[in-house]
């Protein structure tokens, strides 16, 4: 074990000397370039491009912004192959993303601040389009988008609600003004085939429109083993099988010189037979016994209305939001292979479907935002408005079980946000500019639980219910400075409080025993960051490093407490703090570098007593060192008439230990893989071929403590990375 952890230890090291070496390398590279004088005209210049993002509600160029943000562009989901979230946090430096298994229940933490349940509410927020999506169906496919811009640090400012940690900001592919056509098709390992339409172009002289659909699935590579008899199984169909449909579609109108209105719409209907977490421990894993097979079905969409007038030095912006989902599950509560590692009995012994709990959820969300920015002709920026949100939320769990308390749990929730907020950044010398705002928000929520108790299984109560009222008013905003040290470098040093409001788990696991939920309190966060960002080098070389200081104070952290043999929500306080380093360079002409570095750690400062969580434990999934290198290399080559490029690409992640909860109960190994993609690409088709996780690394992404063995060691669930995979793919333009 000492030899398998001191490899590990040696492959974090090589992988910091290697990006080391080859950033060394580039910049060596590109200074001895510079400094020789050329022998012949010059050729074009290699110079990465300009990055504009709208981190703050507008365009500014991306070294403007003053906390550490990842633009990732359209080309870049390309190239990466990014289809989700779990493949966007590859390259995100101290972006924590943790595959549950059920796409509803996935968690993100950044820089170590974020809930580690899916039962209480997140601190990072998705939005498309400036909409917040639902937080229990944030995790849709990534279709036909232009940007992803991942903002770390609070960002309650100017997002709002849940975005104490941080926000990821989707933006869909406006429509052109040219018709354009697009389709793609990929085929690969386990079955996964996937095809993509896009359409785009004009619908009269003021209307111009875009549609795109993706359908996707994969057979699964999780056996499912059943037994006929103690002695004989069987598979009972591949696990993490899905069928995904996804379609978009957004439609520009010009209603006169100066005002625009803008119609999108999305829907998403994904059907998976998920795991809900093999045991760790077995010979075959991962492998599950499952009867029946999970069922998981989860729709969701949305649409938003956006119109914006120009005045000229100032912009009025109308945005008008809605969001829903419907889920359904169905799932075997008994794996056979865990429970047996529980109690000793076979895993014969847990074959029967006796054990079933259905979970159906809906939400429906509106939100609206009135927001005013400009700029002075002295080069102030400001931007302010109102913004309100109404959601309504509704839960019911049925449970059959020998073994445990049956009955139904339904809950529901219908919450207000009401907010006024602000920004302004201040030029005081033609290098130097201050910033700061503030937000002040307004939230109201009410929760009722009601349990049906029914025959069968454990004791329980016949009727309990359970109420409350959260109504909570909080202050978020941030400050700092910003100094350009050269035109394309700046430097900023930010503090920003961000807020999250308290409330109930929207299941009550004890209630079958009268027990209430107890409320949990609201979380607050006070950032400091410090950090550089920009272009050096002749613009062939860009970077972002920063460091930070979080302390977060009654932070939500879900953990099972083995006093009292519960699960609950403990309010601890918590203190993160680390270092990122990303970095893009062009040394050579076709030639790309990129690379990140993260260092984190995040602690418990105080716990209550006997909640399970003790001081100094490490937060969980917040890996203390994580890195991630890639190089792409394109050649010019002509086939017959046809004019391209040919790409390789590689690349290297690394993502160190976690702790599976608060308590620290049990600890993920590291894990590297590697990606490998290859192709042609043309103005009009392209073709290529990819592998990832290309030496089949094993490892697990997340993991729950399942209780102990009948000799008191613990037992862990969790669920797999993916295999490895190779696929093929073509598209076509015109």
């Amino acid at each position: 074990m000492w030899g398998i952890k001191r490899n590990r230890a040696f492959a974090a090291v090589g992988t910091v000397a290697v990006f080391a070496q080859v950033t060394l390398f580039s910049a060596a590279a590109l200074a001895q370039e510079s400094a020789q004088a050329p022998a012949a005209p010059p050729a074009p210049a290699i110079t990465l491009d300009a990055l504009t993002v709208t981190s703050r509600r507008f365009e500014e160029p991306i070294q403007k912004v003053p906390f550490s943000v990842t633009a990732v562009t359209g080309e870049t989901l390309r190239d990466q192959n990014i289809r989700e979230s779990r493949d966007l946090y590859r390259s995100i430096p101290n972006f924590n993303y943790t595959d549950s298994g059920i796409p509803e229940s996935n968690l993100l933490n950044i820089r170590g601040i974020g809930s580690s349940s899916a039962l209480i509410s997140p601190s990072v927020t998705y939005y498309i389009d400036g909409v917040p999506l639902p937080q229990r169906a944030f995790d849709i496919r990534f279709l036909d988008l232009s940007r992803i811009e991942v903002l770390r640090g609070p960002q309650g400012t100017l997002f709002g609600q849940n975005s104490q940690a941080g926000a990821v900001s989707l933006t869909t592919n406006d429509p052109t003004k040219e018709r354009a056509f697009e389709i793609g098709a990929e085929y690969g390992s386990y079955n996964l085939r996937q095809i993509t339409a896009k359409a785009s172009g004009p619908l009269g002289d003021k209307v111009t429109a875009r549609v795109a659909a993706q359908v996707y699935g994969t057979d699964g590579d999780i056996p499912n083993v059943l037994f006929s008899s103690p002695t004989t199984t069987y598979n009972g169909g591949m696990l993490r099988q899905q069928v995904l449909g996804a379609a978009s579609g957004k439609v520009t109108i010009e209603l006169g010189p100066d005002t625009t209105a803008t119609l999108a719409g999305r829907f998403q209907s994904d059907r998976q037979r998920p795991t809900t977490g093999a045991w760790v421990g077995s010979s075959g894993f991962p492998q599950n016994s499952l009867n029946p097979a999970p069922q998981n079905d989860l729709d969701s969409g949305g649409a938003a209305l956006t119109i914006v007038h120009n005045f000229g030095n100032a912009r009025l912006t109308s945005l008008t939001g809605f969001q829903a989902y419907s889920l359904g599950l169905r799932a075997d509560i008994t794996d056979g292979f865990m429970s047996s590692a529980l109690t000793g009995f076979s895993p014969f012994a847990f074959a029967t479907p006796n054990a079933i709990r259905t979970i159906g959820e809906n939400l429906t969300q509106w939100t609206q935002e009135l927001r005013l920015d400009g700029e002075t002709s002295g080069g102030l920026r400001w931007v302010g408005g109102v913004s309100g949100l109404w959601s309504s939320f509704a839960s019911a769990t049925d449970i059959r079980s020998p073994a445990l308390a049956n009955g139904n749990y339904a809950a529901t929730q219908s919450a207000a946000n009401l907010a006024v907020f602000g920004e302004v950044t201040v030029p005081i010398t033609d290098r130097l500019r201050i910033f700061g705002g503030l937000r002040f928000t307004h939230e109201l929520k009410n929760f009722n639980g009601i349990f049906l108790g029914s025959p069968g299984g454990a004791p329980a109560l016949p009727y309990f219910a359970q109420f409350g009222t959260v109504n909570s008013d909080f202050v978020t905003g941030r400050g700092g400075f910003g100094y350009d040290i050269t035109a394309d470098l700046s430097a900023y040093v930010t503090v920003a409080r961000g807020e999250k409001s308290g409330g109930f788990p929207f299941y009550n696991q004890n209630a079958a025993t009268g027990a209430a939920s107890p409320m949990f309190k609201p979380s607050s966060t006070w950032s400091y960051e410090v950090g550089v960002r920009g272009h050096v080098l002749d613009k062939r070389l860009r970077l972002n490093v920063a460091g930070f200081l979080n302390d977060t104070t009654d932070e939500q952290l879900f953990t099972f407490n083995p006093v009292v043999a519960q699960f609950s929500v403990t309010n601890a306080n918590t203190r993160t703090y680390g270092a990122e380093v990303e970095l893009e360079a062009k040394p050579v002409a076709g030639l790309s570098l990129t690379g990140a570095l993260a260092l984190l750690s995040a602690q418990v400062t105080s716990a209550p007593a006997n909640s399970g969580v003790a001081v100094g434990n490490v937060v969980p999934y917040t890996p203390g060192f994580t890195a991630s290198l890639a190089a792409q290399y394109e050649h010019p080559l002509e086939i017959g008439k046809v004019a391209g490029n040919l790409f390789g690409r590689v690349e290297y992640q690394y993502v160190g230990s976690r702790q599976i909860d608060p308590a620290n109960s049990y600890a993920l190994d590291p894990y590297s893989v590697v990606n490998l993609r290859a192709g042609f690409m043309a103005s009009s088709f392209d073709v290529y071929a990819y592998a990832q996780n290309l030496f089949n690394a094993e490892y697990v992404q997340s993991g729950f403590r399942a209780g102990a063995n009948p000799t008191g060691q613990i037992v862990v669930g969790g669920v797999p990375g993916l295999p490895l995979i190779l696929g093929v793919g073509a598209r076509m333009r015109f």
